[in-house]
């Protein structure tokens, strides 16, 4: 394709000879013009590749300063014409930058010269021009992308103003504003821009903020903003990253309660395990000295002496249901039969001014849990909310399927994805400050008055529902009232051991048990019992001594009694290792406290039994008979 050119030229003849010339050269000529103005005209319209000027034009615009417009505005190369060749023009020219300076006349050779040389240069230049701009664009739509895809932060640029200039789609999903919504806008809409003064000052600042997205939801951004200068140096605006810290700030809280709670049931595991047996021998001792005794006055001191000791059983058993140490008896529940039991009850307890509700799903999934402990957990927040409706109200008990998911498990520690089954107590009452609900969990913490509570009712919720495989979630508006939402895994198997209800008078007995118990009082107090009702007892302070005991005794042991916690060995285990020994041997395990698998809910053998102590030696007595007594067939 031929160059094009355009001549700019207000005397006709030269023009004319100029555009022969150009021709038989082999150039295009688009056209010919005689002053400043109409040359800019046509060359915004017919686009040549090259303009050749005369300096001197008639009219308001003289070839400089049309030639000067023409290569900023249009990037058009322009060569300059002159007959004068005086300093003062060459100087007014060469500010101009033209691709060439032509003094006339001038011949063809020197023409050609001229036109070609500014023709490569400005081919040059466009190349290397268009070679910065790909390079600038790519490095530009790198970093676009690179911008875009941090998904998990906020990116964007401030103006000298503070007014957002950029803003990355990181920003937009943690705030839910589109760029659209907030370039220009400055950052105290979104965040505490007030503190750009003091980043200024220092060139870098940190700072924890609450802010708040489109849709009203509060978070806890931490955001990051640095001085932002051009090449030079100078102030250009601010440069900030932000980080969403609010799921971050949730589970180091979870965390920091679970660490307590765990910490507390090392401590109230440790209590209780020697607390529970100094308490049995409490009871038996009790027992033995009410059957000697005739006096009713010192009989009722007796009786004394057992209703402190049952109080601080049950105290100890509220201390190990709050750390999540309770021995459970789980078997597979309808957990609407358990609603409707409680339901009943609360009909009695709460009072004719507050109205119960209830609305239990269909086909609702069964799980796996302690029914007895299920109906506590309702119990205690009904009482609770009972207490936070002096003057009535209403009191909502739900029941329905649902799927936890990852989003919701990610925000809950020891929460899992999947299948749970949803209990939902709501009342209508005071509600719990906002400062107080962080801490409603913990326990001995109350918000009643002295004398009207221990501060462990919802420790014990929490205790029983996170030790039972789930999850409690609270919820709370001053003057508008609770909801307390319980998630309990469904169940997917069957049940892994009976409950031991025992009832009825203890009779005397017969056969051999071996008795494994490192308290030594205690394993008096209980050998004792079982000998005074006719039972063989053979004692084994220890997992060894009952290991080597069982090994070396000639004739049958008919049930092994034994502890759980014990040095060396946990009492289940103790029983896998004398049962492969004697595979029909009866098992009773007897715990105040345990950090194994009666706890977590994990099978143990068939048919084991489990009490738990401190155990009534008349509770002893019927189940050690029931468990001798029953059918079944030996283990496998």
């Amino acid at each position: 394709m031929q160059p094009r050119i355009l001549i700019v030229e207000d005397e006709s003849i030269v023009a004319m000879d100029l555009a022969v010339t150009l021709r038989r050269l082999g150039y295009t000529v688009v056209g010919t013009e005689s002053n400043g103005a109409a040359a800019m005209d046509t060359a915004a319209a017919a686009k040549p590749d090259l303009v050749l000027m005369d300096i001197r034009l008639k009219g308001a615009i003289d070839g400089i300063e049309a030639g000067s417009s023409i290569q900023r505005d249009l990037g058009i190369p322009v060569v300059f014409l002159t007959a004068h060749g005086d300093a003062d023009t060459v100087q007014r020219a060469k500010a101009a930058s033209p691709y060439g300076y032509l003094v006339k006349p001038f011949d063809e050779r020197l023409l050609y010269r001229a036109v070609e040389v500014a023709l490569n240069l400005a081919d040059r230049e466009k190349n290397e021009r268009d070679r910065a701009l790909d390079a600038l664009w790519t490095s530009e739509e790198r970093f676009r992308l690179l911008v875009d895809a941090i998904q998990d932060y906020a990116l964007f640029m401030l103006d000298t103003d503070g007014r957002i200039q950029s803003w990355n789609a990181g920003a937009e999903r943690m705030t839910g504003y589109s760029a659209g919504e907030v370039i220009g806008s400055p950052l105290t809409r979104l965040y505490g821009g007030e503190r750009l003064n003091e980043v200024r000052e220092r060139g870098t600042l940190e700072w924890d903020d609450v802010a708040q997205r489109k849709d009203g939801t509060k978070y806890r951004p931490h955001i990051y903003c640095t001085v932002a200068n051009d090449r030079a140096g100078h102030f250009i605006g601010f440069a900030c990253v932000t980080r969403d810290e609010t799921e971050k700030r949730s589970l180091e809280a979870q965390l920091v309660q679970a660490q307590r709670l765990e910490s507390m049931g090392h401590l109230a595991g440790g209590i209780a395990h020697d607390f529970n047996n100094m308490l049995m021998v409490i009871f038996a001792r009790c027992e033995l000295l009410l059957r000697g005794l005739d006096s009713p006055k010192q009989r009722q001191l007796i009786h004394d002496i057992q209703t402190a000791a049952k109080r601080n059983r049950d105290l100890t058993q509220q201390l190990l249901a709050a750390a999540r140490q309770q021995v459970l008896d789980p078997e597979i529940i309808d957990v609407n039969d358990v609603v409707r039991t409680v339901v009943q009850l609360l009909a009695q307890t709460l009072g004719e001014n507050i109205v119960i509700k209830t609305e239990l799903g269909d086909d609702l999934w069964s799980t796996h849990a302690d029914a007895s402990k299920l109906s506590q957990v309702l119990m205690n927040l009904a009482i609770n909310a009972r207490d936070a409706m002096p003057s009535g109200g209403t009191l909502a008990i739900e029941t329905r399927n649902v799927q936890i998911d990852a989003t919701y498990a990610r925000l809950h520690i020891g929460v899992r994805p999947g299948d749970y089954l949803s209990i939902v107590v709501s009342d209508t009452g005071t509600g719990i400050p906002k400062e107080l609900q962080d801490r409603i969990f913990d326990p001995f913490f109350t918000t009643k008055e002295a004398g009207r509570g221990t501060g462990l009712g919802l420790a014990v919720v929490r205790g029983i529902v996170e030790q039972t495989g789930g999850h409690i979630w609270m919820y709370s508006e001053p003057a508008l009232g609770t909801t307390f939402k319980i998630f309990l895994p469904r169940h997917a198997g069957t049940a892994s051991r009976e409950t031991v209800l025992p009832e009825g008078t203890a009779e005397r007995g017969s056969g051999t048990i071996l008795l494994v118990e490192d308290e030594p009082l205690l394993a008096t107090i209980v050998r004792e019992t079982l000998e005074e009702h006719g039972y063989n007892v053979l004692m084994a302070g220890g997992p060894a001594d009952a290991l080597a005991m069982s090994a070396a005794h000639p004739t049958t042991i008919h049930l092994l009694l034994s502890d759980v916690v014990m040095p060396g060995m946990p009492g289940d285990e103790l029983a896998r290792r004398i049962v492969e020994q004697r595979p029909d041997i009866r098992v009773i395990l007897m715990s105040g406290y345990t950090n194994h698998s009666l706890i977590n809910g994990s099978p143990l053998l068939e048919g084991v039994r489990v009490l738990e102590k401190p155990v009534p030696s008349s509770v002893l007595l019927r189940t050690v008979a029931e468990t001798l007594n029953a059918p079944g067939e030996p283990r496998k």
